[in-house]
């Protein structure tokens, strides 16, 4: 765990509370209470590290669940924003969530079986939880308005930074248009970005100028 991600004994115990799994998870309940404890602990010092603790909270009050298949997963999602019944799966790698208070996320054996290329890295489960904290505490930081946090190639990789996952500095040479190109490894791409535009700018400016109607073209040219 990076420096200054310290779990503590009393978001140990919420977690505990909070906690609910299907009757065949439960022997691995303390697996489960640790990852989701250091999943905090790692946004936490995210946020310190960024001068953002006083936004900074337990994001998931209304719960922690884990689900056996991402089907499952997508059924709650679903049920919990008021989502049409027939709504199609948005996205083939759904692994995790936070909605409603509640922090949503299927097994480590399902996360590397929808999603191999991240899911099978060692630390990945609880880099998994991280992002979705991620995203709240963004949110958290910009008061509430969701609008103002960007494009999603923005708020993506700032949930992949902030979680410290694909964390290898990004290679020299990289192009906008590569660093943008769709389809499989855009996370990878999404956070080598931004921490090529980190290089230029704190991070602290980037998200409050996400919110500008010219971010992408200010962005581009700080690598030109």
């Amino acid at each position: 765990m990076p420096k200054g991600a310290r779990i503590h004994s009393s978001v140990r115990d919420a977690v505990a509370l909070l906690l609910r799994l299907p009757a065949a998870l439960e022997p691995r309940r303390p697996e489960f209470i640790q990852e989701v404890a250091g999943a905090h602990a790692l946004i936490k010092a995210f946020a310190a590290m960024h001068g953002w603790s006083a936004h900074m909270q337990v994001f998931f009050n209304g719960g922690v669940e884990v689900f056996d298949t991402q089907g499952d997963l997508w059924e709650r999602i679903k049920a919990l924003c008021g989502l049409p019944t027939e709504a199609p799966l948005p996205t083939r790698g759904l692994a995790g969530a936070l909605e409603r208070g509640i922090l949503l996320a299927i097994t480590p054996e399902e996360y590397a079986r929808v999603a191999p290329d991240y899911g099978t890295v060692p630390g990945a489960y609880r880099r998994l939880l991280a992002h979705e904290i991620a995203h709240r505490l963004h949110i958290a930081i910009l008061r509430g308005d969701e609008d103002a946090m960007g494009p999603a190639w923005f708020y993506e990789g700032l949930a992949v930074v902030a979680s410290g996952d694909l964390s290898e500095p990004p290679s020299s040479g990289l192009t906008w248009d590569a660093l943008m190109a769709p389809g499989p490894g855009a996370y990878r791409r999404h956070a080598a970005l931004l921490r090529l535009l980190m290089g230029h700018v704190p991070l602290q400016e980037l998200v409050d100028r996400a919110r500008t109607a010219d971010f992408e073209d200010w962005s581009r040219t700080l690598l030109e």
